[in-house]
C-alpha cells in the first residue's frame, strides 16, 4: 500500500530531510522538536544525525544550500498536504478526528517553508 499523497521519486536527501524536519517545527506549529531540550530527550542534534547518515550512506557531507533547499521544499510540501485536509475538512470528508487541527498548521508551516527559503536567498545575494 503507498501513501500517494508523500510518494515521491527524487533525490534521496528530499526523503531523509523530510524526516529532518523535525528539528526545524516547534511542537506547536505542528508535531516537531524545535526548541525542546533534545539532549534532555534522548535525541540527537540535527548535526550529529546527518551526520550519522552521511556515514552510513558513504556521502562525505552535505552541501548547506542543498540541505536549506531540500527543507524549505518540505516545509511547503507539508504546508500543502495539511492545506489538502483543510479542504476536506471544509468539504465535510476529513476522516481523521485531528484533521481540523493539521488543517490549522497549513500557515505556521508555510511560514516556516518561506523562513527556510530565506536562507538560501541571503546565501545568494
Amino acid at each position: 500500500m503507498l501513501d500517494w499523497e508523500l510518494s515521491t521519486l527524487g533525490h534521496p536527501l528530499g526523503d531523509f530531510s523530510y524526516h529532518c524536519m523535525s528539528w526545524h517545527i516547534p511542537p506547536d506549529k505542528f508535531r516537531g522538536i524545535a526548541g525542546l531540550n533534545i539532549e534532555e530527550l534522548g535525541i540527537p542534534g540535527e548535526a550529529e544525525y546527518v551526520s550519522g547518515y552521511c556515514n552510513k550512506t558513504g556521502r562525505k557531507s552535505i552541501d548547506p544550500s542543498h540541505w536549506d533547499f531540500y527543507l524549505a521544499y518540505n516545509l511547503f510540501r507539508i504546508a500543502a498536504i495539511c492545506q489538502g485536509i483543510a479542504k476536506r475538512v471544509l468539504d465535510g470528508t476529513a476522516a481523521s478526528t485531528f484533521a481540523q487541527e493539521a488543517a490549522s498548521k497549513t500557515v505556521p508551516l508555510a511560514q516556516l517553508g518561506w523562513q527556510q527559503a530565506e536562507k538560501i536567498l541571503r546565501r545568494a545575494a
